[in-house]
């Protein structure tokens, strides 16, 4: 109780003044003066009460924000018409969330719990989407509440939640995973850290093409055998699994012969690059090669070079805790030569929205993504973001801010974000946005701040 109010009433040192000061400073015309003493935290709780009623939305924001405030007045302020004042209030509460639960019999931590308990079911999705990004990694964060936002139809809202809360146990999950409705939710499940067995089966056994596609590329996941054998049965027509599956650790004994039989050349140098295969697994996929050679399916030079790049590999790599593997080398690479591609063909003003619908069309993902970067002018970080949360409003507001047109808009949801076609935001009447500017501004905000301090 004395560290809950210790936080609570935590005060700066400011130059005092006096309650008739204090009084003058609430009853002045200018918004200005009334939101510095809104501030101030040693403003008396009966004034912060009083300011929490202000006609301005900038007054009742500092109020919301200002840690002095009494608890009677931040529950007021849930029903603050503000959309800014409430996502205020929900950031200070969540913080002094740690521990709360719906059983408290202080009163000030049960009205504590009581504000942050309606803020999770405001009408605004940023409101939740604030509480959610604060609770996310609280051990002790309320488990009704947790449980409530994991639920959420918004992927925003129930995504950070569904990824890292150590909140939810194995039960909560499995029961999400059965029942979910929100679109995109499974793979904010598949990439939790250390996914058990059974929970990586009950992902498996779903139709979420893109849930088990971030399964697969899970490496902390544990997947059986069998699993991953069905999966691999499953594999040929769905392409997205097959970069994630030669990359998989721990192959099973006849996993690499399989995937050799369908994967693209690219890849089939992957499966040979491995150190874990066996020489009874690596004859499997050579054989498995050229007999695709053979049928003309592939040219002669994709078993050269995978014999190679295997030399190649165990030459360079004798001091493997020093130097990164080819992979990350060949990742990294191509990550800056897309971007550095983007920026040249801006600075030559040929980065044209046909441009970028090409590299959608052919599947050039990686530059695609550094367009949206160099057009929008956000940082990469924010833009994976964006698109790695299947928010339909967060990639709207990307390609917008990237001078897109609004069809185009479509287009990005569905082949970078990740959201269904059904789910996607179509334009309005004369291919207009379908949200407004505010709206997409926040959404920026929102991530670009994330991707700025390093959440998660």
């Amino acid at each position: 109780m004395k560290g809950f109010l210790q936080r609570v009433f935590t005060r700066r040192k400011e130059t005092p003044i006096s309650y008739e000061e204090a009084k003058d400073m609430a009853a002045s015309s200018a918004a200005h003066v009334r939101g510095t003493l809104a501030q101030r935290h040693d403003t008396r709780p009966e004034i912060l009460y009083f300011l929490a009623n202000d006609a301005e939305a900038s007054v009742r924001r500092h109020v919301a924000e200002n840690e002095a405030t009494p608890v009677q007045a931040d529950l007021l302020l849930t029903d603050d018409k503000d959309d800014d004042v409430r996502g205020t209030l929900a950031q200070k509460i969540a913080n002094l969330s740690d521990g709360l639960t719906p059983n408290e019999t202080d009163k000030l931590r049960r009205m504590t719990y009581q504000a942050l308990e309606k803020l999770a079911r405001d009408q605004a999705i940023q409101v939740r989407q604030v509480i959610a990004e604060t609770l996310k990694d609280l051990v002790h964060a309320p488990q009704p509440i947790i449980t409530q936002l994991a639920r959420d139809t918004e992927t925003v809202v129930c995504g950070p939640i569904l990824q890292y809360s150590p909140v939810l146990t194995e039960l909560d999950l499995l029961e999400i995973i059965e029942t979910n409705t929100a679109s995109g939710a499974l793979s904010f499940v598949s990439q939790r850290r250390n996914l058990s067995e059974r929970l990586s089966d009950a992902i498996a056994a779903t139709t979420d093409t893109d849930a088990i596609s971030h399964l697969l590329g899970n490496r902390s996941a544990q997947i059986r055998e069998e699993t991953l054998d069905q999966l691999i049965d499953r594999a040929p027509d769905i392409q997205q699994w097959h970069e994630p599956l030669v990359q998989r650790p721990a192959l099973g004994p006849s996993a690499a012969g399989k995937l050799a039989r369908f994967v693209a050349q690219n890849l089939i140098s992957v499966l040979e690059r491995r150190k874990d295969l066996k020489d009874d697994q690596l004859a499997m996929v050579r054989k498995v090669v050229e007999r695709r050679i053979e049928s003309g399916e592939f040219s002669a030079a994709v078993n050269r070079q995978g014999k190679a790049d295997k030399k190649s590999s165990k030459k360079n790599n004798t001091d493997k805790d020093k130097a990164a593997t080819p992979d990350d080398e060949a990742a990294g690479s191509n990550e800056t030569e897309a971007y550095q591609m983007a920026l040249d063909l801006h600075a030559k003003g040929k980065l044209t929205d046909a441009r970028i619908s090409t590299a959608m069309t052919e599947n050039d993902v990686k530059f695609a993504r550094a367009a949206l970067a160099v057009r929008a002018g956000i940082p990469s970080e924010a833009v994976a973001k964006v698109l790695n949360t299947h928010s339909a409003k967060g990639v709207v507001s990307l390609a917008w801010k990237a001078g897109l047109p609004a069809d185009l808009a479509v287009k990005i949801q569905v082949k970078l974000g990740h959201v269904p076609p059904g789910q996607a935001l179509n334009p309005r009447s004369g291919n207009t946005y379908p949200l407004s500017e505010d709206d997409m501004l926040w959404q920026l905000e929102f991530f670009t701040g994330m991707a700025t301090v390093g959440v998660r």
